[in-house]
């Protein structure tokens, strides 16, 4: 049976540059057919008989994006224990001990060593006085380490040669896990969970995500980030779940990617780390440890050659690159890897593009990089007193995520969260462009709708189909109670959600 909806008497911003306003919206069978005023709109849904909604002046939007999700580790969250808060190891353990779970493994997420009065997460030994008969399986809150204890590490089976084990200055393992450790500990944690463990994680992320206006997510799913074991969870649900989901694979398997039909690898492939576990790579030295520079994980002919690889398949691809020295890096290849094999309109995405120099914005915006960006990074953890002002120094910090700078030189961005890094919240984002710690990069609140809107959408070269309210595009709409052009610019970020439109069906509603 048909699906016919209509809503009316709303204020519309449709990101459509032909009709950039309206009242209300006609949508047949998942599919925006008309836009226009109440009265056409009214008389429409009369004729066919539709459902009709009264917004009574509410402001609707097209489905908001988040850009950036690890949807599998977002609804993990659901089954482990946050310790985002904690502020010393005592109270982490403390936590640990009132809130693990009767299973075996001890779970935790959101361990944000920046927050600790020692600055560091417990090591194997401490999480042995408490824990030494189970396993322990702490995540950094930018998913950049993580923490175990002695057990965990005998049970995963390393052989004390990984790159990445953190020792201690006697040469003792300390359970902290970067690089290729850490991959090694995520496969093992995220290998062994069920087909109804993945698909429930998947949903509760899904539910989260339409409970805060969004209708798009572009999922950073299998490879190093988790488990491949999620991808045919992800492809056997996908078209049942109450959000559309641009499937990222973090593979750099070309051919089991083809093999699926999907059109996008890699894109969060890490080509450095980040700036809490100080593994995001520069060329000047960490500000709170003149010793460290970062780390770059893969060569420039590794690169170039899977970039080259991914062209020839007619996937579009990209990297996660966070500093200087890695940005650079990834332009140097991707210039390269074009000079090999030219293609047009390939959208090569870069996540985060968080500290780079002036040279590289303009080299993306002629190379025609599409930028993946996350606004809440510096407002929540940027600014003053920071940690990214402990980590990088006043300078560089005032330098961080300049998006400003990205959209003045002419390059497509879009908004994201990360999530768990930062939640799931467009509106937050939203807030977060317009509102950054150093004004120098504060974007428009219109600027920054397009960012999870149509300019989202084409980041993954969907802007034909959705991203804007017109009409042959989905029918995906957000209903917020305030506007976000009229609102105050301080107080975006307390707008709420009102009503979760997903081709034509409401899958929220207050």
């Amino acid at each position: 049976m048909e699906n016919k909806l209509a809503l009316i008497n709303g204020v519309g911003i449709t990101m459509d540059k032909e009709q950039p306003l309206c009242q209300g919206i006609y949508i047949s069978d998942g599919i925006i057919t008309k836009i226009g005023s109440s009265q056409e709109i009214k008389k429409l849904a009369v004729q066919e008989k539709a459902e009709m909604i009264d917004l009574e002046g509410k402001t609707f939007l097209p489905g908001l994006h988040d850009c950036h999700v690890h949807m599998m580790s977002t609804g993990l969250s659901a089954l482990g224990i946050n310790l985002f808060d904690c502020q010393s190891i005592n109270e982490v353990i403390t936590k640990l001990k009132k809130s693990a779970k009767k299973e075996n493994w001890v779970f935790g997420y959101g361990l944000d060593e920046s927050r600790l009065i020692e600055k560091r997460p417990p090591n194997a030994k401490e999480l042995d006085v408490f824990f030494g008969e189970r396993p322990v399986y702490l995540i950094d809150r930018g998913l950049h380490y993580t923490q175990v204890n002695t057990l965990a590490m005998e049970i995963m089976a390393f052989t004390g040669n990984e790159e990445g084990l953190s020792r201690d200055n006697n040469g003792n393992l300390t359970g902290r896990l970067h690089a290729l450790a850490n991959a090694h500990a995520r496969k093992y944690f995220f290998d062994k969970l069920t087909w109804e463990q993945r698909e429930e994680a998947i949903r509760h992320t899904a539910k989260m995500a339409v409970e805060k206006g969004v209708t798009t997510i572009h999922a950073m799913e299998g490879g190093d980030l988790s488990s491949d074991e999620d991808i045919p969870v992800f492809l056997e649900i996908i078209k049942n779940l109450p959000v559309h989901v641009v499937l990222h694979w973090c593979t750099t398997a070309v051919e089991n990617v083809v093999e699926k039909n999907l059109k996008i690898i890699g894109t969060d492939i890490l080509l450095d780390g980040s700036i809490g576990s100080r593994t995001a790579a520069f060329n000047e030295p960490y500000a709170d440890d003149p010793s460290i520079l970062g780390e770059l994980y893969y060569s420039d002919g590794w690169i170039i050659n899977y970039i080259e690889s991914a062209h020839r398949a007619g996937l579009q691809t990209g990297f996660h690159a966070i500093g200087q020295r890695a940005i650079a890096q990834v332009l140097n290849c991707l210039e390269q890897a074009l000079l090999n094999y030219p293609v047009t309109d390939h959208r090569f995405r870069i996540e985060h593009f968080g500290f780079p120099d002036e040279q590289d914005i303009n080299r993306a915006a002629a190379l025609g990089v599409v930028i993946s960006t996350q606004p809440a990074f510096t407002y929540l953890r940027g600014g003053p007193g920071s940690v990214y002002e402990n980590r990088v120094g006043p300078e560089r910090n005032q330098r961080a995520y300049p998006i400003r700078d990205f959209i003045t030189a002419g390059i497509t961005v879009n908004g994201g969260s990360d999530s768990n890094v930062t939640p799931i919240n467009p509106l937050m984002g939203i807030h977060a462009a317009v509102n950054p710690p150093y004004r120098q990069n504060a974007i428009t609140p219109f600027e920054a709708i397009r960012l999870f809107t149509i300019d989202g959408a084409f980041t993954a070269k969907e802007e034909k189909i959705r991203g804007s309210l017109s009409p042959g595009k989905s029918g995906d709409v957000t209903v917020l109670n305030r506007n976000p052009l009229e609102d105050s610019p301080e107080t975006i970020k307390d707008i709420g959600v009102e009503m979760t439109i997903f081709r034509g069906n409401v899958v929220y509603k207050k």
